[in-house]
């Protein structure tokens, strides 16, 4: 059928969520458009957490240095279209509803699911409006990941390997980094923050079989939190618009990514745009203020590594209280064990999603109050005083960004 309305349309994709073809079906439907993923310039950032803030350094830089960019990430906060952006602007309502049209045709035959559709619209988007490079992220893993229908990166990028989603990817640090090693193609180098040694094993052997090189970035100094995140790598001075000390990886690693582009791949990106691209970067949803005063922090801290990079970059502040709620497939019990090292005020609250988990469940162990209605909960913790952190599925996140944003707004 040919859809007139965009949101009926993106509500229809939504609830292709769980359907998924395979990588082998998925590569013979962009096969049939003539495989628009491979026709410009690509980079593919995989990882367990930092993949979506890469992404947005690598774009600042490279649009800072006068290159049209197009960015692939999930999940979107703010709405569907966030997904499939150039030079950091949302897909209009015209141009997606013009690709679902143009796509509707494969979606049954290849049986595609939500994630595969927006990958599919994103790489005709991308070619059609003419940018330079694309940068895709990574969905979940790497190996079987929609993304990796792309043959030919001019780099592959991994940014570090948590324990998340185990049930899919198995339950050692070896085998998800086995997983998300699968993006590494024949020649094509790899790019990686890990520094843990069983996950860069795991690389050495996956690159060394491809032919490819893995690169490790350098030791990351003189980090410390003012105003502003400042740290040096390479002996250069950076500094980032946020105060979330986790950052720093996720930017030595698109500073390291840029490098390489420059004496790989002809780029030519000096250093004054790699630091004015890393300023100006901000990302909604991770360590993203909302409010100065009384201070409210919203983060998308989602596992329980996720969790302890928030933990650290909130070492400083007094009287924190803490609003969270998670998937159910996540490590709860460890993500909040984490959280009472620096606050005993937790409240945990629940979301619409059929992956959330329950709220009570949660509190039992610790004795922690609930309030199942997160807006209820956000309400009676902007009465506190002192510090109101908001953290847990991304999902969540975007729910509670949109009530705060309105509320924030009528205020």
């Amino acid at each position: 059928m040919m859809w007139k309305n965009v949101e009926e349309a993106i509500a229809v994709i939504e609830r292709r969520r769980h359907h998924h073809s395979g990588l082998e079906l998925f590569k013979k439907a962009v096969a049939e458009l003539h495989d628009p993923q491979d026709q410009i310039q690509t980079i593919h950032v995989g990882g367990t957490n930092g993949k979506g803030s890469t992404v947005n350094y690598l774009r600042s830089i490279l649009q800072r240095a006068g290159y049209r960019v197009g960015t692939f990430t999930s999940p979107y906060l703010i709405s569907h279209h966030d997904r499939i952006r150039i030079n950091d602007i949302s897909i209009s309502d015209e141009k997606l509803l013009s690709y679902i049209n143009e796509t509707e045709s494969l979606w049954e035959k290849y049986d595609l699911s939500m994630f595969e559709i927006d990958m599919l619209i994103a790489s005709l988007y991308f070619r059609d409006e003419g940018a330079d490079i694309a940068i895709y992220e990574v969905g979940m893993g790497g190996r079987f990941d929609a993304t990796n229908v792309l043959q030919n990166p001019l780099v592959s990028v991994i940014t570090n390997i948590g324990m998340d989603h185990m049930m899919y990817l198995g339950d050692t640090y070896e085998k998800i980094a086995y997983e998300k090693a699968g993006i590494i193609k024949d020649g094509v180098d790899c790019i990686s923050a890990s520094d843990r040694e069983d996950c860069l094993n795991v690389f050495e052997r996956e690159a060394e079989k491809h032919h490819s090189h893995l690169i490790k970035i350098a030791s990351v100094d003189h980090v410390h939190v003012d105003d502003f995140l400042y740290f040096e790598y390479q002996k250069q001075e950076y500094q980032l618009n946020t105060k979330a000390l986790y950052q720093r990886l996720n930017a030595a690693l698109a500073i390291e990514t840029i490098h390489y582009l420059n004496e790989k791949k002809n780029f030519d990106i000096n250093e004054t745009m790699i630091k004015e691209g890393l300023f100006d970067t901000s990302w909604a949803g991770r360590f993203e203020i909302m409010r100065q005063d009384p201070l409210i922090i919203i983060d998308g801290a989602h596992n329980l590594d996720g969790i302890k990079a928030l933990v650290a970059s909130l070492q400083n502040y007094d009287k924190i209280h803490i609003i969270f709620s998670c998937l159910k497939d996540k490590e709860g019990e460890k993500m909040l064990a984490e959280l009472r090292r620096i606050t005993q005020d937790i409240v945990l609250c629940e979301f619409e999603n059929e992956r959330a988990d329950k709220a009570e469940r949660l509190a039992q162990p610790f004795s922690l109050k609930v309030v199942e209605d997160y807006r209820q909960a956000i309400d009676e913790g902007m009465e506190k005083e002192g510090v109101l952190v908001i953290c847990g599925s991304l999902y969540f996140i975007s729910l509670v960004r949109r009530y705060l944003s309105k509320k924030l707004e009528n205020n």
